[in-house]
This record gives structure tokens, C-alpha cells and sequence, in this order.
């Protein structure tokens, strides 16, 4: 018995480590090809959601589930029973009622406070994420006692819940200990009758009590199992919304292929709302840039700019119109291609733990070190890096916190022009640069977008001049589209209004 022991435990320990390898390889596989318009709006909590999966492995393979394996043998055992003294089996089916009508009564409310439990959870780690990641703007805020005062309201009630669901929880168990022991003790008192009645030996009862323990201790394990699966259920339910997500790669699609673009860009009447608003940021807007043209796009804050490059970066999908690059659908091309082919610098760079390095080489390993030095160069990050004795192999801290904006801007910048991409789109890539460092890039990038599509948003004026022409958006509609001077110049003149 000993030795079965020991191999069912090692067994379910080693389905265990199966189970948390491939499901958690396919849970990171799910979050990283997440279309971004359906990614989460709490990180807190989405995070509670992806760690469901360990309540999942540790239900199916806890010592709980091995009851499932034991109940067979508790109806064998009960036939045993049945044909040594039949008598016996009437303390026993009453104690298994009242085991089961315990764990079936607490159903309902097992339920609702585990849910609640798993909400205030959730609700708990996204205040503490908010409070690691925000934790300079709270303190530049004075905003520490509201924090502290959310986190700890969660807290209470998070235990207040929890004391609930224990106590419901130990109140079936104990329910089921005390219905065990008296399952025993009537078990003996009726094969005392049966012995002096001549109908059970003494063998017989000594058989029968342990035969009945053997009945009773799976079936006994049932509140306990009741619980588990409540929680697993509830986890089970969450990781079911992260598998359903629209992914940017779906299972079984086929993408073209391409090696290299020509650098064509046309919006065909696009249009795209952010999930959960109701304005359009962008508004049936159409437009087409030539292989090798430069083009700045100008507007407002808010009016769409940044949202197009992401459009043309197939970060989202347009909710009506067509994006076409060379002439070919964005959707029918596989985003991970287009991304290696297209050099991206958004407005807001992120940066990861580690070295300058990584973060240069994020999207492979595989940059030769001319190449490291060529983009640094562009970026004006050499001087920076050449004065730090440990160079390209500097820690740049989380999110990049020991570097300036400046800093992380033309990290973005490198990482963009890394690869020697045909098309650059470029979200203000002088912005939170002095003048001095601006000009240094914009003589850099000057000769480095000749012949190559360049789409930027900016307003700086440094960087107008190398442009051809210019298109103008407002409130997510085109309002101006042309040359470079006739533009600036109708904008000079209030020729150019604003979009109805």
C-alpha cells in the first residue's frame, strides 16, 4: 500500500511538471499574439487571469482527484461488506448521505464567495501593479495614502471574504469527520449485536470497520474536493476568456510572403475606433505614398496621427477600409514579417530590464555589431555610449528609468533603423531631444532615408524640411494632402480648417 502510495504521488507530481510546462508555454503564446485592440485594460488583473492556470494544475493533480480514483473501490468494498453482514451497510449508506447532502448544501454559496474572492484577488494585484509601475507620479503626487488606503480596503475585504469561505469550507469538513466517527462507532455497535446473534465473527467485524474506513475517507475527502473544484472552475473560466481572444495570427491562416517591400503605402477609406469608445480616431481617411516618398503627417493632439502609423504597422485592424502595402491587403501578410521588414518608432519608446544591447537587439539576436554601431550612430547614441566604460553591455534599469527621455527616444530611434528597413514610420523622433542633439539626428537620418519610404509624425520644423510633402489630419479626417511648401504655406495663411 506504502509503495502504491508513493508511485501515484510521484506520478501526479510528474503530470504536474508536464502540465505547467505546456500550458504555460501556450497561455504566453495566447498573451504575446493578442490582437492589442482586445488586450486587457486592467494589466493588474490580467495578470491574476494568467496565473489561474496553476489552480487549474494543482486541482487535477492534487491528492483530492485520487478520491475520484478510490470511489471505485468504495462501491467493491461496500459489496464486500454486503456480503459478510448486510446489516452493516445501513449506519454506513446514512453516514454517506449526510456526507453528501453537506457538500451538495454548501453548493450554491461555495460558488458565490469563491467568485468573490477570485474578483477581489484580481482587484488587490491590479492597485499593487499600478502602485510598482505609477510609483513616482504617486510620490510626485502625494498620492501614497490613497493608495495605501485602496490597497488596504481590498485587503479587508479580500479577508473578510475569505473568512466566509473558510468557515463554510471547515464547517463541511467537520460535518464530514463527525459523520466518519459515527459511521465507525454504529458500524461496531451493530457487529456487537450481529456477534451475539451468531450472524458476524469476530474476523468478520474487524473486516467490516476497516473495510467501512476505507469507504468513508474518499468519500469524506468530498467538501474538501467541492472547494477545489469551485476554484479550479472560476480559473478555468478566466483562462477560457484569454484562449478566446482574437488572435493576430489565427490557427490554420496562410500569409504571403515577402521578402523585401517596395515601400507602397495606401489607406483606402480607413477607418478605426479604439475598443470602448464611440469617436472614430480615424475617419474614412485615404491616401497614398509612393515607394522612396517622405512624408510628415501634422494635426492636433488627439486628431490620429499616432494611430495611423499603427495602422500601417498592422498593430490594429482597421474597422472599415483597406490598408494596402505594395499593394497587397495588410491582412493577407503575416504580421511578424511585416515587422521585420518595417521600421517602427512609436512615440512612447518602452524599455526592458537589461543591457543597452538587448534592448538594441530585441527583436533577435542575430545584429551583427556594425550594424549595433551604424544605428547608434544615426540615433546619436555614441558619444553616450563610448563615454560609459561598459558601452553597449550598460543596464538601462526598468523601463529604461536610468536613461533620460531624450535617451530612450533614440534608443527607439536605433532600434527602428536596425535592419536597414525600406519603410521607416516614425511617431515625433526627435521628441524630448535638445536642439543640438535634434540636428545631430536629423543630419543622420537625412542621408539614411534616401531612397526608403519615411512617414513621421512631427512638428518640428528640422525635420519638415526633409520632407516631400505633407498630409494633415484633424479629428481623424485627411484635411490637407500635398507638397511640403504648398501645405505649410496654406497653413501659414489659415487656408486649411478644421474637420466638421
Amino acid at each position: 500500500d506504502i509503495t502504491l502510495r508513493t508511485m501515484r504521488g510521484y506520478f501526479l507530481d510528474l503530470a504536474s511538471r508536464r502540465v505547467d510546462v505546456k500550458l504555460s508555454a501556450l497561455i504566453m503564446e495566447r498573451v504575446l499574439g493578442i490582437r492589442l485592440e482586445h488586450r486587457p485594460v486592467s494589466v493588474g488583473s490580467y495578470a491574476v487571469n494568467l496565473r489561474s492556470f496553476e489552480t487549474v494544475r494543482d486541482f487535477i493533480t492534487s491528492a483530492s482527484v485520487t478520491t475520484l480514483i478510490d470511489l471505485p473501490f468504495a462501491i467493491i468494498f461496500m459489496a464486500v461488506i454486503a456480503w459478510i453482514a448486510w446489516p452493516v451497510l445501513v449506519p454506513l449508506a446514512v453516514g454517506l448521505l449526510v456526507v453528501l447532502g453537506c457538500a451538495f448544501a454548501i453548493q450554491g454559496k461555495l460558488r458565490e464567495l469563491t467568485e468573490t474572492t477570485y474578483r477581489a484577488g484580481a482587484l488587490r494585484n491590479a492597485t499593487l501593479i499600478e502602485s510598482l509601475v505609477g510609483l513616482e507620479t504617486i510620490k510626485s503626487m502625494g498620492a501614497e495614502s490613497r493608495m495605501q488606503r485602496k490597497w488596504e480596503e481590498s485587503t479587508s475585504f479580500l479577508a473578510h471574504v475569505g473568512v466566509q469561505l473558510r468557515l463554510l469550507s471547515n464547517s463541511a469538513i467537520n460535518a464530514t469527520l463527525w459523520s466518519q466517527q459515527m459511521v465507525t462507532m454504529f458500524v461496531i455497535v451493530t457487529g456487537v449485536y450481529l456477534i451475539s446473534a451468531g450472524q458476524l465473527s469476530m474476523g468478520g467485524l474487524i473486516a467490516c470497520t476497516m473495510l467501512s474506513g476505507r469507504i468513508m475517507a474518499p468519500v469524506g475527502q468530498l467538501a474538501g474536493l467541492v472547494t477545489q473544484y469551485h476554484n479550479a472552475k472560476i480559473a478555468l473560466e478566466s483562462l477560457d476568456e484569454v484562449m478566446e481572444k482574437p488572435m493576430e495570427r489565427p490557427e490554420g491562416a496562410r500569409f504571403l510572403s515577402r521578402e523585401r517591400f517596395c515601400g507602397e503605402i495606401e489607406f483606402k477609406n480607413v477607418s478605426f475606433a479604439y475598443p470602448g469608445t464611440e469617436m472614430q480616431s480615424v475617419n474614412e481617411v485615404s491616401f497614398r505614398i509612393r515607394p522612396g516618398e517622405k512624408v510628415a503627417i501634422l494635426g492636433r493632439v488627439g486628431s490620429g496621427k499616432s494611430t495611423l502609423l499603427k495602422l500601417a504597422m498592422g498593430l490594429y485592424q482597421p474597422t472599415a477600409g483597406e490598408i494596402l502595402i505594395d499593394g497587397i491587403d495588410l491582412r493577407q501578410l503575416d504580421p511578424a514579417e511585416l515587422r521585420t521588414r518595417v521600421g517602427y518608432a512609436p512615440q512612447d519608446a518602452t524599455l526592458f530590464y537589461g543591457s543597452l544591447r538587448d534592448n538594441l537587439t530585441l527583436a533577435g539576436s542575430q545584429v551583427s555589431d556594425a550594424e549595433l554601431v551604424r544605428a547608434a550612430e544615426i540615433a546619436n547614441l555614441s558619444d553616450f555610449i563610448n563615454r560609459h566604460p561598459r558601452g553597449f553591455d550598460m543596464l538601462v534599469g526598468e523601463r529604461g528609468e536610468s536613461l533620460s527621455g531624450g535617451q530612450r527616444k533614440s534608443v527607439a530611434l536605433a532600434r527602428a533603423v536596425i535592419g536597414e528597413p525600406s519603410v521607416l514610420l516614425m511617431d515625433e523622433p526627435t521628441g524630448s531631444m535638445d536642439h543640438s542633439t535634434e540636428m545631430s539626428v536629423k543630419d543622420q537620418l537625412a542621408g539614411f532615408v534616401e531612397g526608403r519610404t519615411w512617414l513621421a509624425v512631427t512638428h518640428r520644423n528640422s525635420l519638415l524640411e526633409m520632407v516631400d510633402r505633407i498630409i494633415v489630419i484633424d479629428n481623424g479626417k485627411l484635411v490637407a494632402d500635398g507638397p511640403r511648401n504648398n501645405v505649410v504655406q496654406a497653413l501659414q495663411q489659415g487656408k486649411i480648417g478644421k474637420a466638421r
